[in-house]
Order: structure tokens, then C-alpha cells, then sequence
């Protein structure tokens, strides 16, 4: 007698009974949880906080991240209440002239008011220093007033002339005014030049930014006083912080 295995019947209805299982486990499973609005609201917020710090770290970083040997480097200085940044290629720092304390001197170009170069012909020599009554523009005249020759001329540039009387402070000297009162502009300068053979003899102070701005500059360029004056203030303003 033969054994047969007996086949695997299939009822009616048994693959639904499956489905309907798998269909009702899906139901059954926890659903994830769901954070409340004000949650996810506050989590993009800290999310965009930390992206934007991480963004402004870079920007400032780049910002202030100078080629090495270029010149730029900026040196950090106060004149009075005035803050400024002044690059090293300006300053002279290898010099005496760079390490006056309250004090700030820059080594200028002329006509480009940059740095001073090897080719540079003429140069512009400021100094920035804390207000000082004796600086004001009427005070300056006045002391020279006392000194001055009745001669006058006139000077390209739209100056006049005025000399000093001999055996005064100024003897020697020349003071070129704009008209009408000298108030926009009074430079001294001496008519003969010195044996110390410095080009940078005629000197003009005068007030900007809540300081003293003093210039020495080549007698030459006299007659450019307006685009010097303007010049300077411009690049006194780029300094400041």
C-alpha cells in the first residue's frame, strides 16, 4: 500500500484573511510622534541663528584676512576720541614717525594719496593729533596777523601773499591765504629752501573729523591747496572707524 501525500488545500476566502490581517496591523502601529508648531517653529529658529553666526565668523574672518607682505595690515590707533585703522603702508611704522602715542602720522603720495612708492615725486607728510585751541583757524591768524607785512600779491590758486616782518617768530617765512579771510585755508612756507634739502616745507592745520589735521607738503603744489585739502579729508575719512 503506497502512502500519498496529501496536498495542501486551499480554503476559500484565506488570502483576504491574510490581507485583511496586514491591513489591520498597519492600522495598529503607533503613529511618530508629531512636534506641537511652536516647537518646530522655535527649532527652525535656532537652526537659522546658528547658520547665520556661522556665516558672519566666515565673513568676518575673510574680511579681515590680509595677504602676507602686501602693506595692508591695519594698525589700530585713537587721536583723541577718534578711532582709526591705518594701514601700515601709510604710516611709517619703521620709523619714529609711526609710534606717537595719541598721535597719528601717514606718509602720502601726491596727487594719488596713496602709499609712497620709489616712484613717487611728491609726497604729503600728516599728522593727526587731538583738537588744540592754537590750531583754530581764527587763532592761527591772529598770531600771524601780528607779524605780517602791508604787502600783498597775489598767487596762482587764488591765494594771496603776505610776508613777515624781519626779526619775528616767521622771518623768512611767506603766508599764502585764501580770500577772503584766510579762514578755508593758511599755509606757511619758507622762501628759501633750507640746506636740509626737505621738500615737504610749507605746513597748513586745520580741523576735521574731532581732530587736527596737519599737512606738509612741497611749496610746488601750492596752487592744487583745494584738491590737497579735499584729497586728505577723503582719505582721513576712509581711516576712521
Amino acid at each position: 500500500m503506497s502512502l500519498h501525500a496529501t496536498p495542501e488545500r486551499h480554503y476559500p476566502g484565506h488570502g483576504a484573511a491574510d490581507v485583511a490581517t496586514l491591513i489591520r496591523n498597519r492600522l495598529q502601529r503607533r503613529p511618530a510622534p508629531v512636534l506641537p508648531s511652536g516647537d518646530r517653529a522655535l527649532l527652525r529658529l535656532a537652526a537659522a541663528v546658528l547658520f547665520l553666526g556661522l556665516a558672519g565668523t566666515g565673513l568676518a574672518l575673510l574680511a579681515t584676512r590680509t595677504p602676507a607682505d602686501t602693506g595692508h595690515e591695519l594698525q589700530a590707533t585713537r587721536v583723541g576720541e577718534t578711532v582709526l585703522a591705518i594701514p601700515e603702508n601709510l604710516t611709517g611704522a619703521d620709523s619714529e614717525e609711526g609710534r606717537l602715542v595719541g598721535m597719528a602720522r601717514l606718509r602720502l603720495d601726491w596727487p594719488s594719496l596713496g602709499p609712497v612708492t620709489s616712484e613717487t615725486r611728491s609726497r604729503l607728510l600728516v599728522t593727526l593729533s587731538p583738537q588744540d585751541k592754537v590750531n583754530e583757524p581764527a587763532t592761527q591768524l591772529s598770531v600771524y596777523a601780528r607779524f605780517l607785512t602791508n604787502t600783498v600779491w597775489s598767487n596762482p590758486g587764488g591765494l594771496v601773499v603776505r610776508g613777515f616782518r624781519k626779526g619775528s617768530p616767521y622771518q623768512g617765512d611767506e603766508l599764502f591765504v585764501s580770500v577772503p579771510d584766510g579762514r578755508g585755508f593758511a599755509a606757511r612756507c619758507p622762501i628759501a629752501v633750507p640746506a636740509s634739502g626737505l621738500d615737504e616745507l610749507c605746513r597748513v592745520t586745520f580741523r576735521h573729523r574731532g581732530m587736527d589735521v596737519n599737512i606738509r607738503f612741497p611749496r610746488a603744489i601750492i596752487a592744487d591747496w583745494e584738491l590737497m585739502l579735499g584729497g586728505v579729508r577723503r582719505a582721513v575719512d576712509r581711516l576712521v572707524r
